[in-house]
């Protein structure tokens, strides 16, 4: 779903709506203030034809093929916000991120997650065994100190993604599957397993990297990668209209006071390069995706 433009006049948007419906675009319409609407476009493959023909009403608002006569199944603006009844259809497209991963099968709607999780206790418990040292050191970032990347720039490119595998016990572990089960699973359910492994990918690349530059390479966890997944997560359940995404206070209040208490140093040895970068990065993502930039961008041109 995506916001199709600024806010119109009331008149107007119930005008235009009814254009769409008959032009086959499913589209709704949202009160804002100053007795404004927001049109969004259910189907996002159908924007661009939406936004050409909202081109063509601000040009001729009075052209008769706009002139569509209203009927029973066309809601009005402001519709979803009217009624109990409006809003438990508004609620009901929200999913806490809890309830939506538990209620589903792990793997066949999850498998990146799944594989997320089996290799970092894999990679864990391998690092425990004596005769695995040797395999467990090329999973670090680097064996060198200083900043000059030097198994990486000789082909050992796996070195960016798998310190995010390796953990210092089992409540780090413990403590970073929890949340990939939950936000990861989230994003992989209402994203794609595609898009979380590029994600995953992407994230674990840049702040693996940021944290090498800035304290070295002796790093291991996945928190940054986890950090980046709240961040995305909590922009996009600002965002995004109807957004999936619904993050509890508790979730949100858990990992900013975790995220304080390291940055403080009350809880020492911990990557916080990797925490802060990421939640920089996923939220980011998230201001993309939900096309807050664009929109912002394009009404500040407006005025």
């Amino acid at each position: 779903m995506r916001r199709l433009d600024e806010a119109m006049p009331k008149g107007d948007a119930e005008k235009f709506c009814r254009f769409l419906r008959h032009e086959g675009i499913d589209s709704e319409s949202r009160d804002e203030d100053n007795d404004q609407v927001v049109i969004w476009i259910i189907n996002e493959d159908h924007l661009t034809r939406a936004e050409q023909y909202l081109a063509a009403f601000k040009r001729a608002p009075d052209d008769s093929k706009f002139n569509v006569k209203a009927t029973s199944s066309t809601p009005t603006p402001g519709a979803l916000k009217s009624g109990p009844r409006a809003k438990g259809n508004e609620r009901s497209r929200m999913v806490d991120v809890r309830s939506e991963i538990f209620a589903r099968s792990p793997s066949r709607q999850m498998p990146v997650t799944i594989a997320l999780i089996a290799l970092s206790i894999l990679a864990t418990l391998a690092s425990g065994l004596p005769g695995l040292g040797g395999l467990t050191r090329l999973l670090y970032f680097s064996e060198y100190l200083g900043g000059n990347f030097p198994e990486i720039v000789h082909g050992q490119i796996w070195r960016l993604v798998t310190p995010i595998f390796l953990h210092g016990g089992i409540w780090h572990l413990l403590f970073n599957m929890m949340w990939i089960y939950q936000l990861g699973g989230a994003m992989e359910i209402h994203e794609g397993s595609r898009f979380l492994l590029l994600f995953t990918v992407l994230i674990s690349i840049l702040v693996n990297s940021a944290e090498y530059l800035a304290t070295g390479p002796l790093f291991i966890g996945m928190s940054g990668v986890v950090y980046a997944m709240l961040g995305y997560a909590w922009i996009m359940s600002r965002h995004q209209y109807n957004s999936p995404y619904e993050l509890g206070p508790g979730t949100t209040f858990i990992m900013m006071a975790w995220l304080v208490l390291c940055l403080v140093g009350v809880i020492p040895g911990v990557a916080n390069t990797q925490h802060v970068i990421g939640l920089l990065l996923g939220g980011l993502l998230g201001l993309y995706r939900s096309r807050y930039i664009s929109n912002w961008l394009r009404q500040s041109r407006r005025k």
